[in-house]
């Protein structure tokens, strides 16, 4: 039942949430003026009480009080003398052994008469000593100060004074109807300023939702946009069109990844195809060997391009390295007993000692593919350069050559999948354009960054600066490998 009265829109929620604080507000508010009101003007009932028991100390100093006739006529002086008083105020001296004299004689009668009958609530001639309060007839409540009359050590009377209440009474049913108009209309105020407070924040919300339901629904082109302010609805925004956009760049590689995929297997299936039908029809035992030979040279170019493949689909699953310690000491001679392995070319290599972090099995993947690229574009006998120095904190990787060169309107594109030469580096090396793709997938994920250079004609270099360096005690050195 409960959960019905909720509002369940945001903008509904939020304006109930502003009235109902609101409410609350003005609330506790009341109820601290109105008990402070009340407060207040009973204190100044007190004081104006004892004001006049210490005049009625003051005029009965000296006076003879040893008998009742001397009370009373003290008594109807004192009364006398209270005419500048409100007319509310009450005052009546008890006389023992005689009358009771007071400034209304009417009403502490009546007063007297009521208490004196059996079962009747006590009221003013009940009062204790001190201040309290009391129910007078006809006059309501009251605030009543007793203090005893006293002659030679013995009571001889009892002086009471009372002041109505009702000034108290009227002040907090001012304050109460003033409050209920007020806070009526403060209530609705703040509803209506909290729909349009709460339109402003619930705007933002609706567009992120329609956003959200577009990307359920397949399209993640669309965006949130920004939104003014830097509050958490705008960060919300800002971190929403982020992911949107990160999911939409996914979905895109991933496409083009696998239209590439499919493009690239389609040729290498073909051939395995028709080199089976082919191996099927032949009869002679030498032809069938070195069709067999060709087609398990298929077979491993096949299940290379797979490898790419798989390869950059853990670098983007985030799953490419596994980063440690490398001592690049160790690593950098491994690069350069293998280079000799890669062709019959001048290779020239500039180490450096200290250590990376670093993934140490994928970076010589990269050399490796970098050097083989070089070779791929070199004749043999033509030199080719592989050098590493620290700079700053990270280590710069450097292969060059001295072949053909990259002409400038490629150079943004050889890192790209599937991508190759146009015929002007341009030598068909038989690979699926995804070595240098691969390698710029494993610096970043390092951390690094990859570029090359070249001018055309003159070679192409390629760099590697890596994150993570730091040096050791091991000089650097340049040698043939």
């Amino acid at each position: 039942m409960i959960q019905r009265l909720i509002p369940t829109g945001l903008r509904a929620q939020l304006a109930a949430a502003i009235a109902l604080v609101t409410a609350a507000a003005i609330g506790a508010s009341f109820l601290a003026l109105y008990n402070g009101t009340g407060a207040r003007l009973r204190s100044q009932i007190d004081a104006q009480l004892r004001t006049q028991a210490g005049e009625w100390r003051l005029l009965t100093t000296g006076a003879d009080l040893s008998s009742p006739a001397g009370v009373e006529r003290a008594a109807r002086r004192f009364i006398a003398t209270q005419r500048y008083h409100a007319e509310s105020l009450v005052t009546a001296v008890q006389v023992n052994g005689g009358r009771t004299v007071s400034s209304d004689p009417e009403l502490v009668g009546r007063e007297e008469d009521r208490e004196a009958s059996p079962g009747t609530p006590p009221g003013l001639f009940a009062a204790p000593a001190g201040l309290s309060t009391a129910t007078v007839s006809e006059a309501g409540r009251m605030r009543v100060l007793v203090a005893p009359v006293v002659a030679h050590g013995a009571t001889v009377g009892a002086l009471r004074l009372a002041n109505p209440l009702t000034p108290v009474a009227q002040a907090q049913a001012s304050l109460l109807r003033t409050f209920a108009i007020v806070g009526t209309l403060s209530v609705l105020l703040a509803a209506v300023a909290g729909m349009g407070i709460a339109a402003l924040i619930a705007g933002p919300l609706r567009r992120i939702t329609a956003v959200a339901a577009a990307a359920s629904a397949g399209d993640l082109s669309t965006r949130a946009g920004p939104v003014a302010g830097r509050g958490e609805v705008a960060v919300l925004a800002a971190a929403f069109d982020g992911m949107l956009e990160r999911l939409e760049r996914a979905f895109k590689r991933q496409r083009e990844f696998v239209s590439d995929a499919s493009h690239e297997l389609r040729t290498p299936l073909a051939v395995l195809r028709a080199q089976v039908e082919l191996l099927d029809r032949e009869s002679d035992e030498r032809n069938r060997h070195e069709e067999t030979a060709t087609l398990l040279r298929r077979l491993d170019e096949l299940d290379r391009l797979v490898g790419d493949m798989l390869t950059l689909a853990s670098a983007e699953a985030g799953e490419l390295i596994d980063p440690r310690t490398i001592d690049l000491g160790e690593f950098l001679e491994d690069v350069r007993r293998d280079l000799p392995l890669f062709g019959d070319r001048d290779f020239r290599m500039t180490a450096v000692g200290g250590t990376l972090e670093g993934d140490p099995d994928r970076l010589n993947q990269v050399v490796r593919n970098l050097v083989r690229n070089a070779v791929a574009h070199t004749d043999p006998g033509d030199r080719v350069d592989v050098s590493a120095r620290g700079l700053d904190g990270s280590l710069e990787i450097e292969i060059s050559d001295t072949g053909p060169g990259i002409p400038a309107d490629q150079l943004d594109r050889i890192f790209e999948r599937f991508h190759r030469l146009d015929p002007g580096r341009s030598r068909d090396t038989g690979g699926a354009g995804l070595g240098l793709a691969i390698a710029r997938a494993i610096v970043e994920a390092h951390g690094g960054r990859i570029y090359a250079e070249s001018v055309p004609g003159r070679g192409a270099t390629f760099r590697i600066d890596l994150p993570g360096y730091r040096p050791g005690v091991a000089a650097s050195r340049s040698e043939d490998a």
